[in-house]
């Protein structure tokens, strides 16, 4: 287990904080992670998950906007899906040629036209075929791979403990979980006894937990409770891009900064939509950054909803970007 105050290894991967920000579908860009790396304390970011055949044999386009990176975007680990072991043996090996530090296999996906077909936390209906893919992929590349679970397909059958135990054999370096079963998707609140069981199951290996981290405090226990070497972090990271580095200074034991002002939230904002404009285009940029409004109503832009979808209905660029350069400046940024 790390300590807070230590950095985390995974295999030979060092990581300046045991802090993790997750692979979110449809989010964790390259500018959103350049938001979140700019608040620090964060160790290690993900891309979002690739389809491993869709990287061998799929739209190039798309692939190159999930795969795009740069020299600050660092360290980053590379999140591939699938359920054929030689595909994703096959991808693993692409994306270490293209720079990877380390590569993560999610067996966790919920999202029924993922699992539906067997990927992602379909795979947790056949462990068998998880451990082959993990065995193949680890033989395959000379980076840390890591696998992210869930406790299971559904309550009646929880075999998170069981397949960890199997990953791990597999020669994984790590495994990220999530504290519910894929019935559950996001509902309810994440089982971090089971989370701990699995790490205190698997002592030599670190074990990342993951699920309903919100706040600095709740990550301090549950770090200090469960005997995970790390903490991922997803949704709060969305709504809050101060989470982390809360987070990070609470491991640390330092006091908490203050919190942003109204003109450093509205200026934070504005940086991403300018990152997100320049990396997809003008235009598309502005389109797709509309999906990050409402994230950011509650504790950033401070927004009444009247305000929020009359932003939602804005089209263009430079209408979106006038509009949100001219909101009235919000209060400071409520605690994590």
């Amino acid at each position: 287990m790390s300590h807070p105050s230590t950095p985390l290894h995974i295999g030979s991967l060092r990581l300046a904080t045991p802090l993790l920000l997750a692979p979110l579908a449809g989010y964790s860009d390259l500018p959103f992670r350049a938001m979140v790396r700019e608040q620090g304390g964060l160790g290690l970011a993900f891309t979002e998950m690739i389809r491993a055949g869709g990287l061998l044999h799929g739209r190039a386009q798309k692939a190159a906007f999930i795969l795009a990176t740069d020299p600050d975007d660092a360290p980053l680990g590379w999140q591939i899906y699938g359920r054929d072991p030689a595909d994703m043996a096959a991808a693993a090996q692409v994306l270490e040629a293209r720079g990877a530090r380390l590569i993560d296999l999610n067996m966790g996906c919920p999202q029924k036209k993922i699992a539906g077909r067997g990927d992602g936390a379909g795979l947790l209906k056949t462990p068998d075929r998880a451990a082959a893919i993990a065995q193949a992929v680890v033989r395959a590349v000379s980076v840390p791979v890591t696998v992210k679970i869930r406790l299971g397909w559904d309550a009646g059958h929880r075999i998170g403990l069981d397949l960890a135990r199997r990953l791990a054999d597999a020669g994984v370096a790590g495994l990220i979980v999530h504290g519910r079963t894929a019935g559950q998707m996001f509902g309810g609140e994440a089982d971090w006894e089971a989370i701990a069981a699995i790490a205190a199951s698997l002592p030599g290996l670190p074990v990342i937990g993951n699920g309903d981290i919100a706040a600095p405090e709740t990550a301090r226990q549950r770090l200090a409770e469960s005997g995970c070497a790390g903490l991922l972090i997803g949704r709060g990271a969305l709504k809050n891009p101060w989470l982390i580095r809360d987070i990070a200074r609470a491991l640390e034991g330092l006091p908490p900064l203050p919190r942003p002002s109204g003109e450093a939230a509205r200026a934070a904002v504005l940086r991403h939509f300018d990152r997100q404009a320049a990396f997809y285009g003008p235009e598309k940029g502005a389109l797709w950054f509309r999906k990050w409004i409402p994230l950011y109503v509650r504790r950033t832009l401070k927004m009444e909803r009247p305000e929020m979808v009359r932003l939602l209905t804005l089209s263009g660029h430079d209408a979106l970007r006038n509009a949100l350069a001219s909101l009235p400046l919000p209060p400071a940024v409520s605690p994590s």
